[in-house]
């Protein structure tokens, strides 16, 4: 097994993790050690960034793009890798800009270009940070148009989501809800499916805005996944109801 490749997961777990309760509620629910199907990343399509540039990184320590996916109705495109050794899968995500009206694209320029990632591993997972504080009326005017946008303008590199893997999603939904984490209120994927998912809602956190106040704003959340064996990808309509997972209530 990739030690570096291993390191790197547990390094972005740590970062993920001090911020999500409900994912620390589960892996103290699975006994403090848990079987990851993947982790998830989002990105802004443009030069030197987007799935490109994650997916270079990961390329390093050995996964390879395994399938890609499109979402016309919110301007997204995706790919997951997979990797040799078995490890967790990475699925990649990216907005198109140019799809969005040309205030939205205004907005998202303000986003500073992606540093090159480092090499060193510890400076790799904190390479995977936040932008500047954001203009609290841009991230406003942009979540109107795209959440997904906002969060970017929000967190940036962060990760978005890690995912337990288990043998039957229904029960640890009532689990998870039974411990007080407040879930998504169904289940992506009828019985039999060869993937079935839902998640925690969107742990929030305290940002910074660009004029020196805070305000809370949905950052992460994490999901669960039921997977059939010999099924490795992901499902379109599954994976697209999700990324509303980080909408704000009654946006």
């Amino acid at each position: 097994m990739s030690p570096d490749a291993t390191r790197l997961l547990d390094l972005l777990w740590e970062r993920y993790a001090a911020e999500v309760p409900y994912a620390r509620t589960f892996a103290q629910l699975s006994g403090g050690a848990f079987r990851n199907d993947h982790i998830a990343l989002r990105s802004l399509a443009r030069p030197g960034g987007g799935i490109s540039l994650f997916s270079r990184v990961f390329e390093r320590f050995g996964w390879k793009p395994a399938g890609q996916y499109t979402f016309p109705d919110t301007h997204l495109s995706a790919i997951y890798m997979a990797h040799p050794e078995g490890l967790p899968r990475v699925f990649i995500s990216e907005l198109h800009a140019d799809k969005l009206s040309a205030e939205a694209q205004r907005i998202l320029s303000a986003l500073p270009a992606d540093p090159p990632a480092p090499d060193a591993l510890e400076a790799l997972a904190d390479w995977f940070s936040a932008p500047p504080p954001p203009d609290e009326p841009a991230l406003l005017a942009l979540e109107k148009e795209s959440q997904y946008g906002a969060w970017l303008l929000a967190f940036s590199r962060k990760v978005n989501h890690f995912t337990g893997c288990v043998d039957d999603v229904e029960v640890w939904q009532r689990r998870m809800r039974e411990a007080g984490v407040p879930m998504k209120a169904d289940i992506e994927g009828e019985p039999g499916s060869p993937l079935r998912q839902t998640a925690t809602r969107a742990a929030p956190v305290t940002l910074r805005l660009k004029d020196g106040r805070t305000r809370d704003w949905p950052y992460a959340y994490f999901e669960i996944a039921q997977r059939s064996a010999g099924f490795d990808g992901f499902l379109g309509p599954q994976a697209r109801a999700l990324f509303d997972m980080t909408k704000r209530s009654g946006a």
